[in-house]
């Protein structure tokens, strides 16, 4: 999309009041409103920004997974008041919020993602905060489903856990305990990848990655483009990987 077409989007977005209607349980909502709210807009940011990067000429259908209770969802909708927006998590709660808030479809999830079916193909996916919390395996598994999911020059815009992570754990706040930490680091030296389960969770926990590790994996899936990798993309903490279902081998 052209800057000037985003320029109009955002002008509107400014315009309209974004609902600040909170779910009882949104686990987000301790960090605060100020807070809340500023990482929302700064999810929605980066969609505009990966919108910049592809050809895409208009967005129709855009996927939020994991929707949460609808952080990034409430800010998508004031931007895109026309486009069909389809919500997915495992917390049933926070799909039936969001599809009710901010009028879309919910789609409940999987632990195992690729057994959760989609009425695509979007032309944006949003994934703010998933691979964060898997191992590498799942993470090469998930991306390729979910690639699939995208419509011709569609965009997905992924968040990571990277270098800047090992701050946050040492310094601002532990993710997780010491013992999982020091098997996430030995992945992350060794591999580019580290992760480990939460105590008596088998399914999710933290991972950290090293951004060439990031565009390996996203580089192997056929089909598609890399069109950005940025440290600390989303909210200063994330590292945020942008892919457009854009043949890398077509002319133009």
């Amino acid at each position: 999309m052209n800057f000037s077409e985003l320029a109009s989007i955002e002008a509107a977005y400014k315009q309209k009041q974004v609902l600040e209607t909170i779910a009882v349980d949104d686990e987000m909502w301790p960090g605060g409103e100020q807070w809340y709210f500023s990482v929302g807009q700064d999810g929605l940011q980066n969609v505009l920004r990966a919108l910049s990067l592809s050809r895409l000429q208009s967005v129709g259908r855009i996927l939020d997974l994991p929707c949460g209770h609808g952080r990034v969802a409430r800010h998508l909708r004031a931007a895109f008041p026309d486009g069909q927006l389809t919500f997915c998590d495992l917390n049933r709660s926070g799909v039936d919020f969001c599809g009710e808030s901010f009028h879309g479809s919910g789609v409940y999830s999987s632990p195992e993602l690729t057994d959760v079916e989609f009425d695509t193909p979007f032309d944006v996916i949003w994934i703010g905060s998933l691979f964060t919390h898997v191992d590498v395996d799942r993470c090469q598994k998930w991306m390729r489903h979910l690639s699939k999911c995208l419509a011709s020059d569609g965009v997905l815009i992924a968040t990571f856990h990277g270098a800047w992570t090992i701050q946050v754990q040492n310094t601002i706040g532990p993710l997780i305990g010491p013992a999982e930490w020091e098997k996430i680091l030995a992945g992350f030296r060794s591999d580019g990848w580290g992760y480990a389960s939460y105590p008596n969770m088998s399914d999710f926990g933290i991972s950290l990655s090293r951004a060439s590790r990031v565009i390996d994996m996203a580089s192997a899936i056929d089909g598609c483009r890399i069109l950005s990798y940025t440290e600390r993309g989303w909210a200063g903490n994330h590292d945020v990987l942008v892919r457009g279902r854009t043949d890398r081998l077509e002319a133009g």
